[in-house]
């Protein structure tokens, strides 16, 4: 960056409004000066120049005239970088005391930085053996450094004012870049030397006045770009790394300042569009405006060691960041910040339409729903959602199957919140709950004195209760055979008849049940009605098991923390080894077993930090209590030594390895084995 004070010139001549033609003229020969300043009262209002001067004596009658200034001056901080305004033509810089310190012309500055620009790039590319020659327009060399001396092996006294174009042996005709074109990685020789490089039009003032050539040697050139072409790749490589990952890599030095930002930018966190507009930045500018808190950069510094906190910015956004310091030789160099966009706001993102168009490693979303929340940030349930969110518009039954502890009751309350009976009552009912001698009273209704004990006014049914709403029939292949068939005439017919009663009631009701059975084959077993089968089995959903959603097993346990620790007002939070191990478990439990992990490790662990070790012995039990040595020391039948043996193998697997991933690959076998068989050890 250059600034004013690198260029400006001392003032010499200072005169006042009455100064005559011929006195300033005077002053100017002395002191061999091409500006006099015009002040009134110690404060510059004017100057004149040598050819400002010229015209008005050629106007003028005679020397003794006053003096005539121009008043177009811009006064500038002496230390603040070098930018030109419109209809200025003279430059006053000023110190911090307002002290006038020199002066420059906007042409002269303009000059001055071009062949500052030009000294600065030799400086800087002369230790890199970049070689540079400048020509004026008629390919005439004025300028030439000292590397392009050493790579030519010709002095710079021999060249100067040599026609270049006549000296040089290129491929293409210079004359293109003379007309503004920019000729790149051409091979051109001169004295026997090949050489490869770039000639750039050497523009001033809009005008193209040389052209400028920076080249290697040939074989030096070919060198680096080979190296350059390793590094690009192991560049890309690692990109393609950081970006799968989905996580943002900080690189911040042992001042603040962010040097580098690579794999997945969290935009909405930094309230940037692009990276590039936090680099350079330091992390405190964001910190003391309350952008985001807490500062895990000094966390991290305060505390010598790696650090793991939830960041929260302003409009909600949460990051879940793992800070780390590196050191070189007891000196702190940097510390590496690794952050997890874990913001549960659904309806900001689907309302953006940059949003839409966002790649998935991007999205993590939760949905509220009476007091529930879907949290999530796969692209199945994704999908799923925008599928259901259509045929919630409709009044089509709907059935749902999962396995156990998936969250189809979640689902049903989406499917009933997006619809036209939002504002009407949502039903659950669990019909493996229910007794089978009550579920028909509960699910119809009974007329007064129905039956022993009935309450003697009546009582309506969960079906007149739904109406104009929604009712949900959980576990829907635990309702016995003898209500299936009521039920496929409600379903059919729309209508209810109370227990005891003769008069039919019309219902309007959306029906959706949910069943971790496969009904198909129970009709086949002839435990379900076929006809009640294809009448529920209108529009089906499978919802997928935690397992096949590796990605939203994050987030889960993150919200399930955060929930639990305002619950019991315990601070506890995760490393990430803990949620390595978490990620690579099996959950046969699906979401239900992974809810009830996370309140058990946060009651149980005794830290601040919950460890992978913890992790590993609520997931698959105490393995000090269970491990023996990996040797059969009786006779016992051979199956049952193997299974031993498997069996001890697997848990000290576990104790070196920590997950169910690396383990398979040393012994062989998938993750899904591991973790049915670290199951079977704890039951």
């Amino acid at each position: 960056m250059i600034i004013w004070k690198d260029i400006l010139k001392p003032i010499d001549v200072m005169v006042d409004t009455e100064s005559t033609l011929e006195a300033v003229i005077q002053l100017l020969t002395a002191r061999k000066a091409d500006a006099a300043f015009v002040e009134r009262e110690g404060t510059i209002i004017g100057y004149c120049t040598v050819q400002h001067i010229m015209e008005q004596l050629a106007q003028s009658e005679g020397l003794h005239e006053p003096i005539s200034y121009k008043d177009d001056i811009l006064r500038v901080p002496q230390l603040s970088a070098v930018e030109f305004s419109h209809n200025i033509s003279m430059i006053i810089g000023e110190n911090l005391d307002r002290e006038v310190m020199g002066y420059i012309t906007v042409k002269e500055a303009k000059s001055k930085i071009n062949e500052l620009k030009l000294t600065h790039l030799n400086q800087l590319l002369h230790g890199s053996g970049v070689g540079i020659v400048r020509t004026n327009i008629h390919y005439e060399i004025e300028f030439i450094n000292e590397t392009a001396e050493n790579i030519l092996g010709i002095p710079s006294s021999f060249l100067l004012f040599r026609n270049y174009k006549a000296l040089l042996t290129v491929d293409k005709d210079l004359e293109r870049v003379m007309k503004g074109e920019t000729l790149v990685s051409l091979n051109s020789s001169i004295n026997f030397k090949q050489m490869s490089g770039n000639f750039y039009p050497l523009r001033i003032n809009g005008k193209i006045t040389g052209l400028v050539h920076m080249f290697f040697l040939r074989e030096v050139f070919e060198e680096a770009v080979q190296e350059l072409d390793f590094v690009r790749n192991l560049y890309s490589d690692l990109q393609a790394v950081y970006a799968s990952s989905q996580e943002q890599i900080l690189v911040i030095d042992e001042n603040g300042k962010i040097i580098r930002v690579a794999g997945l930018f969290l935009s909405n966190f930094w309230k940037v569009d692009k990276p590039e507009k936090i680099i350079g930045k330091y992390i405190s500018e964001f910190t003391e405006k309350n952008r985001f808190q807490p500062d895990v950069f000094n966390l991290c510094i305060q505390q010598k060691k790696k650090v793991t906190a939830l960041q929260e910015a302003s409009g909600g956004r949460r990051v879940w960041s793992v800070a780390t310091p590196v050191y070189h030789e007891g000196k702190l160099e940097k510390v590496v910040i690794l952050s997890r966009d874990i913001s549960h706001n659904r309806e900001e993102r689907s309302s953006s339409k940059s949003a839409e168009a966002a790649d998935i490693t991007d999205k993590l979303a939760s949905i509220h729903i009476r007091g529930k929340k879907l949290v999530y940030r796969s692209q199945k349930i994704e999908n799923l959602l925008a599928e259901l969110q259509r045929v919630a518009q409709l009044n089509s039954t709907v059935l749902l199957e999962g396995e156990s502890g998936v969250g189809k009751e979640i689902f049903a309350h989406k499917i009933h919140s997006e619809s036209a009976r939002k504002e009407q009552a949502f039903i659950r009912v669990n019909c493996g709950a229910i007794p089978e001698q009550l579920i028909e009273s509960e699910l119809f209704g009974y007329e007064k004195g129905a039956f022993t004990g009935a309450d003697r006014n009546g009582k309506a049914g969960l079906f007149e209760i739904a109406h104009n709403g929604t009712i949900f029939l959980d576990e829907i292949g635990e309702l016995p055979l003898t209500m299936q068939v009521k039920l496929l005439r409600v379903l059919q017919e729309r209508e209810i008849t109370r227990v005891g009663g003769t008069r039919t009631i019309a219902v309007d009701v959306r029906v959706i049940t949910a069943t971790n059975k496969n009904l198909q084959q129970m009709v086949e077993e002839g435990v379900f009605r076929e006809d009640l089968y294809y009448r529920l089995n209108v529009i089906p959903f499978e919802i997928p098991p935690l397992r096949e959603r590796k990605e939203d097993i994050f987030p889960l346990a993150i919200f399930f923390l955060e929930q639990f620790k305002q619950m019991y007002e315990i601070k506890k939070s995760f490393t990430p080894e803990a949620i390595e191990v978490l990620e690579t478990y099996d959950w046969p439990g699906n979401v239900r077993e992974l809810q009830n992990i996370i309140e058990r490790l946060i009651v149980l662990s005794k830290d601040e930090w919950i460890h992978r070790e913890n992790v590993i012995t609520s997931l698959y039990g105490d393995r000090q209590k269970r491990e023996k040595p990996p040797f059969v020391f009786e006779i016992m039948p051979l199956k049952e030594a193997v299974e031993q043996l498997e069996n001890q193998l697997i848990i000290r697997g576990m104790q070196k390895y920590g997950t169910a991933a690396k383990l398979s690959e040393v012994l062989g076998v998938s993750p899904a084995t591991i973790s049915r068989r670290m199951k079977k050890l704890k039951e």
